[in-house]
């Protein structure tokens, strides 16, 4: 079986091989490239795009070539013609979606929608978890199917797509996970899925030499979402064990890496307070540059992780011992969170937010009136914190409910975020609540968000106005902070912004 995985992937590279040069040429005369603008795009030059087309072909033209030649794994797979059509229409239209992206840069929120339309023409097709086995414990999902398969397709499409901000990142995460899914679908005897992810492997295979560092090409938007939707419905039919009954543990095991980038990502966001499509710079391979780890340093470090939970969820095949993946990927990330290297913030600050919830739960207010202030730093290293400082200072004085102070300056390295409230809290029918944009050179870089009471007999529009005047030596401090380590290239970031952009657009409440 292992044989007949090798040739399909032989082929899918060369295809990848001769195409990606073709396109590399026709998307460099159409204009259609990656322009570095200081802000979110921090590459040094201009790159082409579309790298993901020539992948989709190289894949497609050897799917074509196994048809005609009359493969065997072939031939079983066109037996199930509405699977392959539910499948092969949703990568199309992820396709469209992302090169749509690639050239427009469309909002979050409508990526969305066509990711969950893309899941749904799969499901459509019959690609649908309809069972889970966990442990040997067969859970049926009943009306949870559609709803489940769709959140694992958008899971993966997602986690591919985040992760894609180094040269060849994407490109090698995305070979390890298909050869890893290849090995497990042909232990588990499941031999067209397994040369399907043998051929998405090859394919990558022979672009990753025009996307190593310094990349000529970039996979996209297109590209990134492409693999990681492949390889999610890949993961379901190579894991089954029988009709729409998939082994959990292994396919998660093989994503673990990713799916906890994306996960600390959207734990970062809600915590702070920022829309989850926001963007930042916390994701892994940031951290790892920072850490001083050069473009092929940082695709080697998380290559190497991603391998490690691959082999322990194949380990896991083989041993029949599902555990035995949760260990090697529960290791790996516990080294990451508990060595500070990466999700120690976010799970900090989780912790913090659910022991204060907890405790509110059967504590009387009266009984706590300690003020505790709770500050976290993501990343960067500018002195928010004497700040912070003094804006609970100016809380204490003023006699304040509540207070949350966010930096939010990805272009920056920036990401800080605190937040105080009094224990015994005022009278909610006396509480007012008011939200403040910073602005550091047209760039809306934070936010403080405030609430308290209006002392009696006063009038509230008076008192709200004294207390935001009041407030003026603390922007200043914030300024002066954001300007005393000047960002080098802070004038072409200003220079190149995009005032269209919705993510970096100033508004207020």
């Amino acid at each position: 079986m292992f044989l007949n995985c090798v040739v399909p992937g032989l082929i899918a590279m060369l295809m990848a091989l001769f195409a990606t040069p073709v396109v590399l040429k026709m998307a460099l005369a159409a204009g259609f490239v990656d322009a570095p603008d200081g802000v979110r795009k921090l590459h040094g030059r201009t790159v082409a795009l579309g790298g993901g087309v020539a992948v989709i072909v190289a894949a497609a033209l050897t799917g074509v070539i196994a048809v005609v030649a009359q493969f065997p794994w072939a031939v079983s797979l066109w037996h199930q013609p509405l699977a392959l059509v539910g499948a092969t229409g949703g990568a199309v239209l992820i396709c469209f979606i992302g090169l749509l992206d690639d050239r427009v840069t469309i909002r979050g929120r409508q990526k969305l929608l066509g990711q969950v339309a893309a899941a749904a023409l799969a499901v459509a097709g019959g690609i649908v978890i309809r069972q889970i086995s966990i442990f040997g414990l067969e859970i049926q999902l009943g009306l949870l199917a559609v709803p489940f398969t769709v959140f694992w397709l958008l899971g993966a499409v997602n986690a591919l797509n985040l992760i894609d901000g180094v040269d060849g990142l994407a490109t090698s995460v995305g070979i390890l996970q298909s050869l890893a899914i290849c090995v497990m679908a042909a232990m588990m005897g499941n031999s067209g899925e397994a040369a399907a992810a043998a051929i998405l492997a090859g394919a990558l295979l022979g672009f990753l030499p025009y996307n190593w560092s310094p990349a000529r090409i970039f996979l996209g938007d297109a590209g990134s979402m492409f693999i990681g939707f492949s390889l999610g419905i890949l993961a379901i039919r190579g894991s089954f064990k029988g009709p729409a009954t998939v082994a959990l543990i292994a396919p998660t095991a093989i994503w673990a890496i990713p799916i906890f980038d994306v996960g600390i990502a959207i734990l970062r966001r809600k915590l702070t307070g920022q829309s989850v499509y926001a963007t930042d710079r916390g994701h892994l391979h940031h951290v790892l540059q920072r850490y001083g780890f050069s473009h092929i340093g940082t695709v080697l470090v998380i290559g190497s992780l991603s391998l490690v939970c691959g082999v322990g969820a194949l380990a896991s095949v083989v041993l029949k011992s599902e555990v035995m993946a949760i260990i090697v990927c529960s290791s790996v990330l516990s080294v990451l969170v508990l060595s500070r290297s990466f999700g120690h913030s976010e799970c900090g600050l989780l912790w913090r937010r659910t022991r204060s919830f907890l405790a509110s739960c059967w504590r009387l207010p009266h009984l706590s009136p300690v003020n505790v202030p709770h500050a976290s730093r993501f990343h960067g290293n500018r002195e928010f914190d004497q700040a912070w400082e003094s804006l609970v200072a100016f809380a204490e004085r003023f006699d304040l409910s509540e207070l949350n102070f966010n930096i939010h300056a990805p272009m920056l390295g920036e990401v800080f975020h605190a937040n105080w409230q009094r224990r015994n809290p005022h009278a909610v029918r006396c509480l007012w609540e008011t939200e403040i944009p910073l602005v550091w050179h047209q760039f809306e870089v934070g936010r403080v968000r405030i609430s308290g009471v209006v002392p009696d007999k006063i009038s509230p529009f008076l008192w709200s106005s004294d207390l935001l005047q009041s407030l003026k030596p603390f922007e200043t401090q914030v300024l002066d902070i954001l300007d005393s380590t000047p960002l080098a290239n802070t004038k072409q970031a200003l220079e190149n912004r995009n005032p269209s952009d919705p993510e970096l657009a100033v508004t207020s409440t």
